[in-house]
Order: C-alpha cells, then sequence, then structure tokens
C-alpha cells in the first residue's frame, strides 16, 4: 500500500533544496567578492592548513629580510666610516713623509703637525660613528662610546703623604705615570682614578717648565720625568700643576659580537669592533700610537720620531684596511642572502595564490551555473507548490 506524502513533506524537501544551492551560490560570490577559495575552516581543512604553515613561512622571510636590511645598513655605516678613515691614513702618511726630510724647519713640522692634529680628532669622531644611536665600534656594549677625548689634571707633589690622585714626586730623572685628577669612574687604580696613556702632543702644560729642558713626556705612556733643578723646586713649593688633553678608551669589553639571523638556524656577525680597526689596548703598536708618535714629531720638531711613525702608520693603515675587507665579505654574503630570500619569498607567494586564491574564470562560470540552478529550483518549487482544497484535506 503507498504511503501518502504530505504537502508538508513536499514543501521541506523544495526548501532543502532551495536552501542548498543558494548556500552553493553564496559560496561561490563569497569568493568573487574576496578573491579568496578560503574564506572559513569548512571550505577546505586541509587547505586552510596548508594555508597557514605557507602564512607562517613567508611571516619567517619576512622577519629574515628585515634583518638583512638592517644588517646591509649597518655594515654600509661601518664601510663608508671605514673608507673615510682609509683616507685619513693616506693623507697622515703624506704629511708623514712631507715632515721627514730634513729641508723642513721647526715652524715647517710644527704647521704640518697642526694639520695632522685636526685628522686624529677626525679620526676620534670617526670611532665614535653611530647606527641609530649605537657605537658601531663598541661591540655589545654600543651604548658608550669606545674613544673620547679628555681634558686631564694632574698634579706632582713632593713626598709619600701624597692625597688620593695625586703623583708621589720621587726624584729628578725618575719617569712617573700620570694619573687624571678628573676621573673618577675608573676601575684601573686602587684611588678610581684613571692612568692616562695617548696623551695628546702639544696640549701638555706644566706651569713654569719647557718641555725637553725641564722635563720630558712618553706622550703614549703618559709618562713624564722631571730633569732640572727648576722643575724640582716647583715640585718642592706644591705648584707642579699639570694639564693636557688625552684620549680614553673606554674600559668596557668592547670585542663583543654582534649578529643578525638571515636564515632559519643562521646567525652572521655584522660588527668591526675597536680593535680590529685601532688595535687592542695591550698592542704596543695601535693605530694611535702611530698618530700621537707623528704629531710629537711634527710638533716637537723630531724627525726621526716623525720616520718611525710612517711604519706605524703603515701597520695601522693594513689593519684597517683587513677590517674593510671583512666588512666587505659580510656585505657580499648579506647580499646573496637577500636574493636568496626574495627567491623564496616569490616560490613561496606563488605556492600561496595556487593554495587560497580564487581562479576567477572558473569561479564566474561556477557562479553562472549555480545562478541558473537556483533560478530553476525557484521556478520549479513554484510550480510545485500550487495549493489546493485538497491539499488541506
Amino acid at each position: 500500500m503507498a504511503s501518502r506524502i504530505s504537502f508538508n513533506q513536499i514543501s521541506n524537501r523544495i526548501l532543502d533544496r532551495l536552501f542548498a544551492n543558494y548556500n552553493k551560490l553564496e559560496g561561490t560570490q563569497n569568493q568573487l567578492s574576496t578573491g579568496k577559495k578560503l574564506n572559513s575552516p569548512s571550505d577546505n581543512p586541509v587547505g586552510v592548513s596548508q594555508s597557514m604553515e605557507i602564512r607562517s613561512e613567508l611571516d619567517q622571510f619576512k622577519s629574515f629580510q628585515r634583518n638583512v636590511d638592517d644588517g646591509l645598513a649597518y655594515l654600509g655605516t661601518v664601510d663608508s666610516t671605514l673608507g673615510t678613515a682609509n683616507n685619513l691614513y693616506q693623507s697622515m702618511r703624506e704629511r708623514a713623509i712631507q715632515a721627514s726630510n730634513d729641508t723642513n724647519s721647526a715652524d715647517s713640522r710644527y704647521y704640518i703637525g697642526r694639520e695632522v692634529r685636526g685628522m686624529f680628532d677626525q679620526m676620534v669622531s670617526l670611532s665614535n660613528t653611530a647606527f641609530k644611536g649605537e657605537y658601531v665600534f663598541s661591540g655589545t656594549n654600543s651604548q658608550v662610546p669606545p674613544f673620547e677625548l679628555r681634558d686631564g689634571a694632574s698634579k706632582i707633589v713632593n713626598g709619600a703623604g701624597a692625597l688620593s690622585g695625586n703623583v708621589n714626586y720621587l726624584g729628578a730623572g725618575v719617569q712617573m705615570d700620570l694619573i687624571d685628577k678628573n676621573v673618577d669612574d675608573s676601575k684601573d687604580t686602587v684611588t678610581s682614578d684613571a692612568n692616562p696613556v695617548l696623551v695628546v702632543p702639544g696640549t701638555l702644560k706644566v706651569n713654569g717648565l719647557t718641555e725637553g729642558t725641564d722635563y720630558t713626556m712618553d706622550y703614549v705612556k703618559g709618562k713624564i720625568t722631571f730633569t732640572s733643578a727648576a722643575a724640582t723646586a716647583l715640585v718642592a713649593s706644591g705648584n707642579a700643576d699639570i694639564t693636557y688633553t688625552w684620549l680614553r678608551r673606554n674600559e668596557k669589553d668592547m670585542d663583543g659580537t654582534i649578529n643578525r639571523e638571515i636564515e632559519e638556524g643562521v646567525a652572521a656577525k655584522i660588527n668591526t669592533t675597536a680593535s680590529d680597526v685601532f688595535g687592542s689596548k695591550t698592542e704596543a703598536n695601535g693605530a694611535w700610537e702611530s698618530m700621537i708618535n707623528l704629531m710629537e714629531g711634527t710638533i716637537n720638531n723630531k724627525p726621526e720620531k716623525v720616520r718611525t711613525s710612517i711604519d706605524q702608520l703603515d701597520a695601522s693603515l693594513k689593519r684597517q684596511l683587513t677590517a674593510q675587507s671583512t666588512n666587505g665579505s659580510r656585505v657580499l654574503r648579506f647580499e646573496s642572502t637577500q636574493s636568496r630570500n626574495d627567491e623564496r619569498t616569490v616560490y613561496t607567494t606563488k605556492l600561496q595564490s595556487d593554495v587560497e586564491d580564487v581562479d576567477f574564470a572558473q569561479a564566474i562560470s561556477d557562479f553562472n551555473l549555480q545562478q541558473a540552478v537556483y533560478d530553476a529550483s525557484l521556478k520549479m518549487g513554484a510550480r510545485a507548490l500550487q495549493n489546493t482544497l485538497v491539499n488541506f484535506l
């Protein structure tokens, strides 16, 4: 016996089909309006999982690219600085060769020395080059400048009862270390004063005394030797005050390594340290020593000192060129990595597009078909649901 199909059953079945066709039409319409075929996890769970993995890779590539771009800018700053330093070395060497000529008078050498002093000051400024507020030659202690010109003051007193920061006079002909009374943050001495080395020639003054007659000075080591009776009398009077300018090297560790992660698991060094460019603190003939010897030779008319400084400048220039070459090799590595990251980003973006983006030609065709199906289902539903009195019996 055939069962009776009610009007409600027919209506519900038609409405279910209408809603199903409309949902398909709406889904295709969403794809066309967003340009994406994955608008919710239910669209394609596997595709959504792949899309999330691809997006994670792209975000990682973008992070690496930012690190590479930042590293290249940092390395560019270092390269520009070292290039300027190279020109300064060349200029100082030219002045040294000029001053070593025996035909020069004391005045001629003095004026050459004043030129060298200007180059020295510029080199100090270059040593304190900063990138984004951080000093590039200070290693991981990048918040402090590696070198600083300081105005120093020392007092020589007679006897063993000297106050902290004073220098005890031990007799004529005895070499003594200067102690800068203006510095109280040094860890080098128990008196918390700094023992100045790298004193700038032409800046040291002892009241009432003449260099070469009453005292001699080792500018590189910061040691003074009194040689005359006038010096002894000055010390005995308690008026042996000394003023000078000296180059202070920061006492923090400036040899730390700064890295940038440029690929997964790959960290590349970007910094060049003060020791790489100017020599370590314990090095006998660093860059600053060579410049100070040249200044002393020119300002104090010491031709032999000038000739000695030429070889030292050559060694300093060689050290600086080595640092510049190393920095250049890092630039090449970063540029190569940048190109590789660009290629990987393009390839991964294409994969992302294949997974996420709509094929508009196919989507438009599907939309037209689903629109026609939906329209047809509406018409057929309207014909099938024409009510008569019999439907209600």
